[in-house]
């Protein structure tokens, strides 16, 4: 190799470094970026005691909402009551609170497996945005790093069967929220909500543009954004009457709608490559994960394969490489290709999941719903290397930034540094 190719190998491996570590420290809504739950951090411990931990606090209240982070700044939301939320920010390094913000909300009936707050934030490098519903109104709120409110939209009425739990995402200037409601299955003169994908500015939270949806029941799945170099970006969601789902995220115009759900759905959206996971079912059973394969210049999918047994239902899946990892709400674990659905090992693991896994490059981490953390690693072989009680019922799902993974439980917040 010669002088000039060297200072130039030199030159693009220092970017990519930098480029790297700018991003290390970005969590930025539900499940990290574009909801893949991935951190290619390798270094994040896959057995751990209670000393390990740099830090662990108390939070204000309760909830099943995950933390994101920005920078040095962790966000996290609970419900100290009915009616009362709080927004907390921590400093990533030590665990010290830098502020708490409360936040009114109405209360109302919710599944008992639900909470009131079970949102998760979406945060940028100016502000952080949640969303919060009761029967009367959804309300959006932007707050700065600070924790000053910046602005507060009230979106109307809001129609459910088991509770709030939608989180938004930022896409370039806008604030994009899937405002699933209800339709069926209501009481006596009761009247149907109406489901829509929907965008505001984020500095200003005017509406941008908004793109109804069918409504049938409430939906949950968040979104992922498909990018391929030279073509439009896709908005790609799933719900029950609709199916996979295609909108133009500037616009909201609608790219293509394919195979309906005839279930809830509940886990988020995954994208990997081409491919497109989405899946359905209802706490009986009878969960379906449907796998489709988008064709070419973003066109309508291609059903690629179908799960029936042992498939997800509220926990979102996972994919490290060409595995995908599917955590079951009855706590059986399944690996299959991504490809074709070829599963490589099942085992049982916990009493049932909530929360959804994340994973490194090498380990999966997934907490069940009486607080275990269990860590599989990310191989076509089955090899679990911890379970460890984390001393309290959870919900809520890690996140993964930097040298550390974040573990919430009902009521405390720890975190995990890597060595």
């Amino acid at each position: 190799m010669n002088t000039i190719n060297l200072v130039r190998c030199v030159a693009c491996l220092s970017f990519l470094i930098l480029t790297l570590d700018c991003h290390a420290q970005e969590w930025p809504r539900f499940r990290g970026p574009n909801g893949s739950g991935v951190s290619l951090e390798s270094n994040i411990p896959s057995q751990w005691e209670a000393e390990d931990y740099a830090w662990s606090v108390e939070l204000e209240g309760k909830g099943s909402s995950s933390p994101v982070v920005w920078g040095d700044k962790v966000f996290v939301l609970s419900a100290s009551a009915k009616n009362s939320l709080a927004l907390q920010c921590f400093n990533l390094e030590t665990g010290k609170e830098n502020w708490v913000r409360p936040l009114k909300s109405d209360a109302y009936p919710i599944h008992q497996q639900n909470s009131f707050a079970s949102s998760t934030p979406a945060v940028d490098e100016e502000r952080v945005y949640l969303a919060f519903a009761g029967p009367k109104n959804i309300t959006m709120v932007a707050l700065d790093h600070d924790g000053t409110e910046v602005w507060q939209r009230d979106f109307g009425r809001w129609v459910s069967q088991h509770g709030f739990g939608g989180s938004p995402l930022v896409y370039k200037d806008l604030l994009i929220f899937c405002n699933s409601q209800q339709a069926d299955r209501l009481a006596a003169g009761k009247e149907p909500g109406q489901s829509r994908m929907m965008a505001v500015n984020k500095l200003t939270g005017d509406e941008v543009w908004q793109s109804d949806l069918t409504t049938t029941r409430v939906c949950y799945s968040m979104p992922a954004i498909y990018s391929v170099e030279g073509e439009p970006d896709q908005l790609i969601n799933c719900n029950t009457g609709d199916g996979f789902y295609s909108l133009n995220p500037e616009s909201g115009e609608t790219n293509w709608k394919k195979y309906p759900f005839k279930k809830r759905t509940v886990a988020s959206t995954l994208l990997v490559n081409d491919m497109v996971y989405g899946s359905s079912g209802s706490g009986g059973g009878g969960n379906s994960l449907v796998a489709a394969k988008i064709g070419a210049d973003g066109d309508k999918p291609e059903k690629a394969f179908e799960i029936n047994r042992n498939a997800n239902y509220v926990p979102s899946p996972v994919a490290v490489g060409d595995l995908l990892f599917l955590f079951g709400d009855r706590g059986v674990v399944s690996c299959v290709d991504v490809n074709s659905g070829k599963e490589h090992w099942k085992e049982r693991l916990g009493r049932g999941f909530s929360g959804s896994p994340v994973a490194t490059s090498t380990h999966v981490y997934c907490i069940d719903q009486q607080g275990v953390c269990h860590v599989v690693a990310a191989k076509a072989e089955f090899e679990k290397t911890a379970s460890v009680n984390l001393g309290e019922p959870s919900r809520a799902t890690p996140a993964i930034v930097g040298d550390r993974i974040l573990l919430r439980t009902e009521s405390h917040l720890m975190a995990l540094k890597g060595k």
